[in-house]
Parts: C-alpha cells; structure tokens; sequence
C-alpha cells in the first residue's frame, strides 16, 4: 500500500512541477545549471548527465511549485524513473491489475487537465450507484468507486462516470446529495474529473 501511495505521488508531482529555460553554466563531473527563478538567479550541480552535453547548452529544469532549490534537469529519467519504477514493482509483486491502475493513471491526467488548470465544463450528475472494484487490489483489497450516469438527449447516449478509487464506503456521505460535480471535456464526454474532496478524508 505504501509503494501503491508513493508511485501515485510521485506520478502526480510530475506533472504539476513547474518549468524554466537553464543553460549549463559548468561542467566538471556533473553538469551546473543556472536558471532564472522570477527575477532571481539560481545554480545547482544536476544528477542527471550526459555525454552530449556542453557548458553553454540549453535546458529545461523543473521543480516543485515554490521550491527552485530542488530543481533538476528535465528528463525522462528525473520525470518518469520513480514512478514507473514503483508501479512495475507493485505490479510484479503487490498483486495489482494494471488495467486498474491504468484506468486510475488516466482519472489523475484528467483532473489535472479538467479540474486543477480549470478547462472542463461544471455539472452536477446524480449518483447512480457505488461499486466494489475488484479489477483493482492492494494487498487483497479493492476500493470502491462511485458512478454516476448522464443521457446525453441530442446524441442518445449514456455516459458513465466513475471517481477515483475510495478506501472506505462513502454511501452514507453521498446518500443526501442531489448530485456530486464533474468536471468533463467539451469536445469529449468520456474524458471527465468526478470532483469528490466532500468526502472526510481516511485517517
């Protein structure tokens, strides 16, 4: 579960760190870049090296939100290598369906894109049923998921909608509500962000 957690995590940050142009200001056994950080100048000795690279090369460095002091060349190792790393760990030996966790992959660069930089379309879906998702284990458990359910009238088609995976059973918590807010693509109903941050935490 704490692997499950941490390559979930680390996928997550990837995708929300920020970015900036750098340039390879020193080479010794590892390259030093510098960059600009809203007006201010940063350095820092990179990990990550290549034998293609040059002082005087361009780059791009990303960080976390807020904290140039933790920036790091952008590359596919520094991106993808602990999160990729975790999931074929926890897939080879935690027992996980990887279409679960593809289908989980796809709801998080969904809410990114729909719900966090606010490019998908509000509308609040009565709930029309909450399962047990067997398709996703961690540990011989599986969460549970809720679904709601929209005919589209112009089309005559019925879309469903499912949120993240929920580590406890939420019924009681969504049985009073009219409908929970999603957040779908215009252009694409299938793609969508069921907004579920109403649900108490798990401690």
């Amino acid at each position: 579960m704490i692997l499950l957690i941490t390559a979930y995590t680390s996928f997550v940050q990837s995708l929300t760190w920020e970015e900036a142009p750098g340039t390879i200001s020193d080479f010794s056994d590892r390259p030093v870049v510098t960059f600009d950080y809203y007006g201010q100048p940063q350095e820092f000795r990179s990990s990550f090296s290549s034998s293609d690279m040059y002082v005087g090369d361009a780059v791009t460095v990303h960080y976390p939100p807020g904290k140039p002091e933790e920036a790091e060349i952008k590359s596919f190792f520094s991106q993808w290598f602990v999160p990729l790393f975790l999931s074929v760990f926890v897939l080879s030996f935690g027992g996980i369906g990887f279409y679960g966790l593809s289908k989980q992959m796809k709801l998080i660069k969904a809410k990114r894109d729909l719900f966090t930089y606010g490019r998908g379309r509000k509308t609040s879906i009565p709930v029309a049923d909450i399962i047990y998702d067997t398709s996703f284990k961690v540990n011989g458990r599986s969460p549970f998921v809720i679904v709601c359910q929209y005919h589209d009238a112009v089309s005559n088609k019925l879309y469903e909608f499912k949120s993240e995976h929920i580590w406890y059973d939420p019924t009681e918590f969504v049985k009073s509500r009219e409908g929970i807010d999603i957040y779908v693509d215009p252009n694409d109903l299938t793609r969508y962000y069921m907004d579920i941050s109403f649900l108490p935490k798990k401690a």
